[in-house]
C-alpha cells in the first residue's frame, strides 16, 4: 500500500514528516503532469492520497464517492480507496477550524474578509459559514471587490484571512493590504507557514490582535487525513505535539543588545546546546567587507547599516538558526521584520561598565559614550525584543534562561 501527496511541483513538503510522526512511514511525494493523472489515480497500490494545488478539483472529479462537505466546497484534498473505490474528503476544512480554535478567534456573528479566490478560500468560506460568520467578502485581483477596495471595509471588517501566496518564501516580506487601518479588527489568519510571521501577522502582533500562521492548519489537516488513511482517531493532543516539535526545530533564536554584551559568546553556547548553526552577523559581514571598524571609518555608518540590513535579510529568511546580531541593528527599523519573521528575539543586558569595547569604533569614547549609546538604543532594543535576559557573563545560566522561555512560547 502506498500513501502520499499529489501535486505538480512539490519541492519541500512537511507532509511526510507529519504522517511519519503518526506511524505512517509509507508516505511519498508524487509529482504529476495533468496528462498523467488518470494513470496515477488508477494505480492499484495507492491507498490514500493528499492533494495540493493545482489538482484539488481534478481529485474531486476522480472520486467515486464524495463527502457532502467536500461537495459543498467544490474540491477534495484527501482521497482514500475503500473496496476499490476512491472516497474524497476535504480535511483543509478541519485544519482551518482547528487554526481558529488554536488562535482563540471566534468568527460567529463577525464581518469577515477573505483575501483570494482559490481552492483554499472556498474551504475557508464554507467553514466560516458553518461557524456562523455574519458576512463574508472575498477581495481578489481578478474580480470585484479588488484588493484596492480594502479601504471600504476599514470600519467594518473584524476578521481577515489570507488565502493567497503573497508574502510566502522566497518573496518575503510582502503584503496585499495594510491591516493597521482596520479599526474593528479582532482576528487575523494567514495560511502561509513560511515565513512563520508574514507582514500581515507582524502587523496583527503589533496591534495585539489574535493571529495565526498556516502551520497549525497544515498539521491539523494532515492529522485528520491520517485518521482517514489509518482508521485512527488522532486529535488535538497529536496535532499540538507535532506542531510543538516543528516549531522547536524551525524557530530562530535572535540575540540583540549593546556592543560587547556577550551576544557572540551566548550564541555559540546556544548553538552547541541545541546542535544548531550559529550565525554571527558581524563575522559574516567581515567576510564580505573586511574589518567593520575600518569600513565604518572609511565609508560611514549609513553605508555599513545598509550592508548589515542586507545580511540580516538573507539570514532572516532561513530557519532553525541562532543569529547573533550587531549592536546597532535595531537602529534600522526594517530589520525587525526580517528578524522576527522566523524568530524569537532576545535582548541581552548587563551594566555598561562591564561591556567590552575592544576593536569597536562606535563604542570608543569611554564610559560616557557607552551611556549615550545605551540611552539611545535601549528603547529600540526593547521594541524589538520579545524577552529581555540579564546576562551576567555566565553563559550556561543565560542559555538555560533563554531555552526555558523559548520552550514556553513554541505554540
Amino acid at each position: 500500500m502506498k500513501f502520499g501527496l499529489l501535486g505538480r511541483t512539490l519541492g519541500h513538503s512537511f507532509s511526510p514528516r507529519i504522517h511519519s510522526a503518526l506511524g505512517n512511514t509509507n508516505y511519498e511525494l508524487f509529482e504529476c503532469e495533468p496528462s498523467q493523472l488518470q494513470e496515477f489515480f488508477a494505480d492499484p497500490e495507492l491507498q490514500g492520497i493528499n492533494i495540493t494545488i493545482p489538482y484539488k478539483v481534478n481529485a474531486l472529479e476522480a472520486c467515486d464517492v464524495v463527502d457532502p462537505r467536500a461537495e459543498r466546497i467544490g474540491c477534495v484534498n484527501t482521497m482514500v480507496r475503500k473496496d476499490g473505490k476512491w472516497h474524497g474528503y476535504n480535511t483543509d476544512y478541519d485544519g482551518f477550524v482547528f487554526t481558529l480554535q488554536h488562535a482563540g478567534i471566534d468568527v460567529a456573528g463577525k464581518e469577515c474578509i477573505i483575501l483570494g479566490d482559490g481552492a483554499s478560500s472556498a474551504t475557508v468560506h464554507v467553514a466560516l459559514e458553518d461557524l456562523g460568520a455574519k458576512n463574508i467578502v472575498h477581495l481578489s485581483r481578478k474580480t470585484a471587490p479588488f484588493y484596492g477596495d480594502a479601504p471600504n471595509y476599514y470600519e467594518t471588517a473584524q476578521i481577515i484571512i489570507n488565502c493567497t501566496p503573497i508574502g510566502m518564501y522566497p518573496h518575503n516580506p510582502a503584503n496585499l493590504i495594510d491591516i493597521t487601518q482596520f479599526s474593528k479588527l479582532e482576528g487575523v489568519v494567514d495560511l502561509i507557514y513560511n515565513p512563520r510571521r508574514t507582514i500581515l501577522l507582524l502587523q496583527a502582533e503589533m496591534m495585539e490582535i489574535p493571529h495565526c500562521d498556516g502551520l497549525p492548519f497544515l498539521v491539523a489537516q494532515g492529522v485528520e487525513a491520517a485518521n482517514h488513511f489509518q482508521g485512527e482517531s488522532f486529535g488535538t493532543k497529536e496535532i499540538e505535539q507535532i506542531l510543538r516539535d516543528m516549531r522547536r526545530e524551525k524557530e530562530n533564536i535572535i540575540l540583540i543588545g549593546m556592543p560587547g554584551v556577550g551576544k557572540t559568546t551566548v550564541g555559540k553556547a546556544l548553538g552547541e546546546e541545541m546542535s544548531r548553526t550559529c550565525i554571527d552577523v558581524d563575522h559574516e559581514l567581515e567576510k564580505e567587507i573586511g574589518d567593520i571598524s575600518t569600513y565604518i571609518t572609511e565609508q560611514g555608518e549609513p553605508a555599513f547599516r545598509e550592508k548589515e540590513a542586507e545580511m540580516i535579510a538573507k539570514f532572516g529568511t532561513q530557519t532553525g538558526l541562532i543569529i547573533s546580531t550587531g549592536g546597532g541593528c535595531v537602529t534600522v527599523p526594517k530589520n525587525y521584520a526580517h528578524l522576527r519573521q522566523n524568530g524569537r528575539i532576545y535582548q541581552l543586558t548587563q551594566p555598561v561598565e562591564n561591556l567590552s569595547t575592544s576593536g569597536r569604533v562606535l563604542s570608543s569614547g569611554g564610559i560616557e559614550r557607552l551611556r549615550e549609546l545605551e540611552a539611545t538604543r535601549t528603547p529600540m532594543y526593547e521594541s524589538f525584543a520579545q524577552c529581555i535576559v540579564e546576562h551576567n557573563r555566565n553563559a550556561p545560566e543565560t542559555v538555560a534562561t533563554i531555552l526555558e522561555d523559548f520552550e514556553a512560547n513554541l505554540l
